[in-house]
């Protein structure tokens, strides 16, 4: 399992309207977020890139990596890494704008992932594994279908949908990283849940890994 995805927080400045999104960010790295995504649906442009350019930096002072969600423009501003969708720019052409960056996508069928890896991917989002308030469009991934994902491709697997303390152990081995917004970032309390979280996801890995 590649470390780097294990806990990826992605953020929603909606959660916590009443903390900055730098702090908010934080306070997640300083509980244990191993990556983290600049997701903000509702920002302009301006104020992402503002945004983008002070979550560098402080990612860079933690040294653990910045993604950047569907911008592909900021994240060639602000030389981080970038996540796309299927309807987003391609992935081919990203990563001729990007060639050493790291590029996620998100994917739904087994024939995506296979694409997606063989045309440069780093990881792969997969989901939405349960359900999710954070985006009521998101389609449902049934368990045969990220079994079948996890057989297809070698590179790292990142869950997302609905993920909380509460069923990450439903999940098993198959998937290497934990994507989550709203378990981490609506609570008042954002380095302390982040830290269980944590602990929860590291105590079913090690159970899983004692029955191998």
């Amino acid at each position: 399992m590649d470390s780097e995805y294990l806990i990826y927080a992605v953020t929603d400045r909606r959660l916590h309207p009443h903390l900055p999104l730098e702090d908010a960010v934080e306070a997640t790295i300083k509980g244990g977020a191993t990556i983290v995504q600049l997701r903000e649906k509702e920002m302009s442009g301006k104020n992402f890139l503002e945004s983008a350019v002070v979550l560098k930096d402080l990612t860079a002072s933690y040294n653990i990596p910045l993604i950047i969600n569907d911008r592909i423009d900021i994240a060639l501003l602000v030389e981080a890494g970038l996540h796309i969708g299927q309807d987003d720019i391609p992935l081919t052409e990203a990563r001729r704008l990007l060639p050493t960056a790291t590029i996620g996508v998100s994917v739904s069928t087994v024939e995506q992932a296979v694409a997606a890896e063989q045309d440069g991917a780093d990881y792969l989002g997969v989901g939405s594994l349960f359900p999710t308030a954070t985006k009521q469009d998101a389609t449902f991934m049934s368990r045969v279908t990220l079994e079948q994902i996890r057989k297809a491709v070698r590179i790292p697997l990142v869950g997302i949908g609905g993920i909380s303390e509460t069923n990450v152990s439903l999940l098993d081995s198959l998937v290497d990283g934990y994507a989550v917004v709203s378990a981490l970032f609506a609570n008042p309390e954002i380095e302390r849940t982040t830290k269980k979280f944590k602990q929860t996801v590291e105590q079913v890995r090690q159970s899983v890994s004692d029955r191998v």
